[in-house]
């Protein structure tokens, strides 16, 4: 199976990942979404050719730090497991385009996420974030960012600097005015 580039095993049972999965370094996508994982094993650190790694619907507490040096990833979906926090090697992944973090046990949001300047697409829904960092205004890339289902009291003005939006989902939040600088995000056509 060395030839192998994709392989999904999502929606199954597993507990574990074996680490003969090391050996298939072609592997360009990985799903294992779904299942009943509470760790990722370091043995995957070894597919540095993944562009896509899927992980969402686990069990999953921490992040392994090796994750960081799958620098070829382009979308990482984390979603809907147990993460309190997000690794700082993670900020390594300066290719990422796509980056999924909702459903998680988040308070706060890095600053280092201000380095994956690729972006296109974040999700940081269904948290428990009270604010958003300034940091997250360096992110210009940006066309879809979702932030509801949060604690958010008022949208920072930073955000207003995201002129390449076009999909914004503030909903489910405290929020108890709109800014006036919504207007100019005048590429936006969800909102």
């Amino acid at each position: 199976l060395t030839a192998l580039t994709w392989l999904d095993v999502a929606s199954n049972q597993l507990g574990v990942l074996p680490d003969s999965l090391a050996s298939l370094t072609a592997l360009t996508h990985l799903n294992v979404s779904r299942n009943h994982l509470g760790a990722l094993p370091d043995s995957l650190g070894e597919l540095t050719a993944l562009t896509q790694l899927k992980v969402w619907g686990n069990q999953l507490g921490v992040l392994p730090d090796w994750l960081g040096e799958l620098t070829g990833l382009t979308q990482l979906n984390v979603s809907f497991n147990q993460l309190g926090v997000l690794p700082d090697s993670l900020g390594e992944l300066t290719a990422l385009t796509q980056l999924n973090v909702a459903g998680n046990q988040l308070g706060v949001l890095p600053d280092w996420l201000a380095s994956l300047t690729a972006l296109t697409h974040l999700n940081v829904s269904r948290n428990h974030l009270g604010a958003l960092p300034d940091s997250l205004g360096e992110l210009t890339a940006l066309t879809q960012l979702d932030v509801s289902r949060n604690q958010l009291g008022v949208l920072p003005d930073w955000l207003g600097g995201l002129t390449a939006l076009t999909w914004l989902d503030v909903s489910g939040n405290q929020l108890g005015v709109l800014p006036d600088w919504l207007g100019g995000l005048t590429a936006l056509t969800w909102l």
